[in-house]
């Protein structure tokens, strides 16, 4: 079936004098979110190529218009850039204010009533961009330029925790185009800018078309997704997005979707990830599900081409349970005081690991075997630990990472993973992994032990070498700054101080061994630093090389 695309060079004029057109940002979409220094480039783009007389092209608008409501096309790409130019278009009618039919750009008058309404309607639920929008539409000349003053700060930065991005960017809009227009020579510059602004400022509007929005809006993400897939930015989480919000209309629960994704977007920003990152653990689960253990391809594409993956396999209502399943999982990782010491102790360690994969194989198990067997979870931390230590810090154990979700899937038992070949030396080249291992040793000499906020230090500095004991004297620093013996694992903040003076500091530890890691007068004898190493060596040791560690 053809896809009724239709694709036209316009003008802003153009855009925005099509007759009733009324352009609809659909629910799914993201809010409005260019800040100050998105807007103040495309900015710049405009006024320079005004300046050097040349035609600028923003880029594309792809939109889907239903056969049942023409007027209304819902905006499937380029919402951001379409929003910003209508603010300035309100700008301009401003800066012109003579021009008065330079304001019949800005909205639709309705042929049933007197009430004019916007050009464009937000229905995006995350943020109240409709609200901004006629925020920004009453606007006047006088009453904006009060509002920069009253907002404007140091260095021409609006304080925006009043103002929406929308009105903020009209604000930064109005005083840039200001300075800008005060910069011309000439009072015809202005209309030739205003000239240029409205007739060689272009953008290419991408329409499908459809018996309803629905069709429209599905050929029209086709579009969307094959533009994207070739190189421009955007989150793929919007993609998931767009295609969760269509199975959730055809099962006519849009209403439960936008609260959802909502609960999705506030429980990432509250666990400091993107939405994607949610995404990126479904997939491993789910090419765990599969069988799947050959090399990563796109998240993207994965996710909306596969015909097994879950976007195109799986119900609206399965999809939304796995994913707040994995929430619910993620949110259980960062909760420590909910965990058993047993647990918190191994997820610490996880945690120090210099990649994500160890916590795509966790979270995996977790959706997998759920949260009610501390003893079997324990037993799974322990052998990822030892493999992905022993691995040391590189991706790729990823390999490896597709083998355990494999497993964990299909309920089979981990391998014992072989690490016999360890030698004392290994440790003395730890890289990233320094802190991992300095805890990790901590935990095997102290099996009793949990350090609920974990700080690393090290015991000695370069300036610390003149201030030790006479038998340091003839040790390189070199040999000394990355000695495992060297990282100190802390119960309390680390400060940046000489070694004469952490030994006072130390004593606020809890910690016993760091209360006693320095003498007097910050004395650290260098016997007593090589036993630290060879202590430490020892149960680093024992741990990969017993196999029965990951038994008990």
């Amino acid at each position: 079936m053809a896809l009724s695309l239709r694709a036209e060079q316009k003008s802003i004029t153009d855009l925005f004098t099509s007759g009733e057109d009324i352009y609809v940002i659909p629910e799914y979409q993201r809010p409005y979110s260019w800040n100050k220094d998105t807007c103040y480039q495309f900015y710049l783009d405009i006024t320079s190529a005004f300046l050097q007389n040349t035609d600028y092209f923003i880029g594309n608008i792809v939109m889907a218009r239903g056969n049942e409501d023409r007027k209304k096309p819902c905006v499937v790409d380029g919402q951001q850039r379409l929003i910003t130019l209508w603010i300035w278009v309100k700008v301009m009618t401003l800066l012109h204010s003579d021009k008065v039919r330079l304001k019949r750009l800005l909205e639709v008058e309705s042929v049933l009533s007197d009430v004019s309404l916007p050009r464009i309607n937000s229905k995006v639920y995350e943020h109240d961009d409709q609200t901004n929008l006629e925020s920004v539409m009453a606007f006047e000349a006088e009453s904006i330029r009060q509002t920069i003053g009253q907002y404007n700060l140091n260095k021409g930065d609006i304080g925006e925790s009043a103002l929406s991005r929308i009105e903020a960017n009209a604000l930064y809009l109005f005083a840039w185009m200001s300075e800008f227009y005060d910069n011309l020579s000439e009072q015809h510059q202005k209309i030739a800018f205003l000239e240029f602004f409205l007739e060689r400022v272009y953008l290419l509007p991408i329409e499908l078309d459809g018996k309803d929005v629905a069709e429209a809006s599905d050929r029209a993400l086709t579009i969307f997704e094959t533009i994207n897939n070739r190189g421009q930015a955007l989150e793929d989480s919007d993609i998931f997005k767009a295609r969760l919000f269509k199975s959730a209309k055809a099962d006519e629960k849009e209403d439960e979707f936008i609260n959802r994704w909502q609960d999705f977007n506030e429980v990432c920003g509250s666990l400091n990830i993107k939405v994607d990152d949610l995404f990126r653990y479904y997939y491993h689960i789910l090419r765990g599900q599969e069988g799947e253990t050959n090399n990563e391809g796109s998240l993207r594409e994965y996710l909306t081409t596969n015909k097994n993956s879950a976007l195109n396999a799986k119900s609206y209502n399965e999809v939304i349970s796995d994913l707040t399943t994995i929430t619910d999982i993620l949110y259980w990782l960062n909760a420590p005081d909910q965990l058993s010491r047993d647990i918190a102790r191994w997820l610490q360690l996880i945690n120090q690991y210099t990649n994500q994969y160890p916590k795509y194989a966790l979270v995996n198990y977790l959706f997998v075997e759920g949260f009610g067997n501390d003893a079997k979870l324990k037993r799974f931390l322990k052998s990822i630990v030892r493999y992905y230590y022993y691995r040391g810090a590189t991706i790729q154990v990823k390999y490896e990472t597709y083998k355990i979700n494999r497993l964990v899937a299909e309920r089979s038992p981990i391998t014992s993973y072989d690490c016999s070949d360890i030698t004392p030396e290994y440790f003395d080249h730890l890289g990233l992994l320094r802190n991992g291992y300095a805890l990790l040793a901590y935990y095997l000499m102290n099996p009793d032990a949990y350090v609920s906020s974990v700080y690393f230090d090290k015991l000695i500095y370069n300036g610390d070498m003149y201030n030790l004991p006479s038998d340091w004297q003839d040790k390189s620093y070199e040999d000394i700054k990355n000695n495992i013996a060297n990282t100190i694992v802390l119960d309390i903040p680390k400060k940046s101080m000489r070694i004469k003076y952490k030994g006072d500091y130390y004593t606020n530890s809890k910690i016993k061994e760091v209360r006693n890691l320095i003498g007097r007068e910050g004395i650290v004898k260098y016997e007593d630093f090589k036993k630290r190493e060879k202590k430490l060596k020892k149960a680093l040791l024992d741990f990969f090389v017993n196999d029965d560690y990951e038994k008990n």
